[in-house]
């Protein structure tokens, strides 16, 4: 009888952290980090326009349900990172890793600030965040980008950057390379 109570005490304790968990997701994406997601139709356009090369450290800030990280991976062999504030997320995007590319260790997941990622042991970052979050991370990459990396902003400027190209996507929007 004692084991019955400590397995229904396991199944309810397991039920109420994973309701908890999906909330306190639900509340960070409302209050600090609203789901949006690179459109599947244009990944091959910007994965192309940043040249990927098995030599590169890729990082997704920002990557949702990491399919630019995975579509980076399968397109360059090249280490890929993805950061996100959200747990649930972070899950999705391994999960996704774990049915495409099972026991691969160059494909990477974390739940992060990207605010205060390192960005130093990185070649190449991605981001499609908005424009206030652009602005923040900008007075960081100002150093990233004097050690020589190179950083893709999709649909958003970084105003206190100067781009080096745009380049113009099929869906009309524009790839912001600096």
């Amino acid at each position: 009888e004692n084991m019955i109570n400590g397995i229904g005490m396991g199944v309810i304790l397991t039920v109420v952290m994973l309701f908890g968990g999906i909330i306190v997701t639900i509340l960070i994406n409302i209050l600090l980090a609203p789901i949006i997601k690179t459109p599947k139709d244009i990944i091959d356009e910007i994965l192309e326009s940043m040249k990927l090369e098995k030599e590169d450290r890729f990082l997704d800030l920002g990557c949702a349900d990491g399919r630019v990280v995975l579509e980076a991976y399968k397109k360059a062999k090249c280490r890929s990172f993805g950061f996100d504030i959200s747990p649930i997320m972070i899950i999705i995007a391994r999960t996704k890793r774990i049915l495409s590319f099972p026991m691969n260790k160059d494909i990477v997941f974390d739940a992060e600030n990207i605010f205060d990622v390192s960005l130093k042991d990185f070649s190449k970052i991605y981001c499609y965040l908005d424009e206030t979050s652009m602005e923040i991370l900008g007075r960081r990459f100002k150093k990233y980008l004097k050690s020589g990396g190179e950083v893709f902003s999709y649909k958003y400027e970084i105003k206190s950057l100067k781009a080096k190209k745009k380049v113009k996507l099929s869906n009309g929007e524009s790839l912001y390379i600096y």
